[in-house]
């Protein structure tokens, strides 16, 4: 993934798209390329993140001013890592909001982070401008636009910037998976015994065609800061 210590921050405007799966499936990527995210969960008080890597991550409540310190704070104390953090739809606003009057982005720059936001562009004109107003903000940042084919998106071939895309995956998979006791990462290095063997091939379809994905960020980093 990206050389330098990034900031993952996965969010979208719009509720139940898929935004944690990604998020799991980012981390398990990054340990898989020997990487040691830490991840802030915002979906308090569920925490479905800390449920599946319960040693490596924060439960926050972003509505609140101490859980934004918190996760802030968290961030800019401990450089050096990556981090991968989660926010539920309601959060997403106040996220940015605080990211933009706190100058939180210069900050994490000048302490060598890099930062990426991946967006989950939902069927709605309005998804598509929360999006780009997001990458506006973040400039010369990068935003990746995700499009979950599952649930459906605005997105079209030509939009412009990298775009990720989440396959569909089988229904009957998806409560196995959310199961905390589950490892995609331990699925991928071979051990399978937890999944109906039925489901196999398909659950393996699913993560390569992610992981094959998610090896884009990095080179579109590189050219964001051409660009930029």
């Amino acid at each position: 993934m990206a050389s330098k210590p990034t900031i993952y921050i996965v969010c979208s405007d719009r509720h139940r798209n898929g935004k944690t799966l990604l998020a799991r499936v980012l981390v398990d990527y990054l340990m898989l390329n020997g990487k040691d995210p830490f991840i802030i969960d915002a979906t308090f008080p569920e925490g479905p993140l800390r449920a599946a890597f319960p040693g490596r991550t924060a439960l926050v409540d972003f509505s609140q001013i101490q859980g934004q310190m918190k996760v802030f704070d968290t961030i800019l104390g401990s450089s050096g890592r990556d981090y991968v953090i989660d926010l539920p739809a309601p959060q997403t606003e106040n996220f940015f909001k605080a990211f933009r009057e706190l100058g939180f982005q210069s900050e994490a720059l000048k302490t060598g982070f890099q930062i990426v936001v991946l967006f989950i562009i939902d069927k709605e004109y309005a998804s598509l401008n929360a999006a780009e107003d997001i990458r506006t903000l973040i400039a010369p940042s990068l935003l990746v636009n995700v499009r979950n084919q599952h649930v459906g998106s605005i997105l079209d071939q030509q939009t412009y910037g990298l775009t990720l895309d989440v396959p569909i995956l089988d229904r009957d998979i998806v409560p196995l998976i959310e199961d905390k006791r589950f490892s995609l990462r331990a699925f991928i290095l071979g051990d399978v015994s937890s999944l109906p063997e039925r489901y196999h091939t398909k659950l393996r379809i699913f993560l390569h065609a992610m992981m094959t994905s998610l090896r884009e960020i990095e080179p579109a980093i590189s050219l964001a800061k051409l660009q930029g």
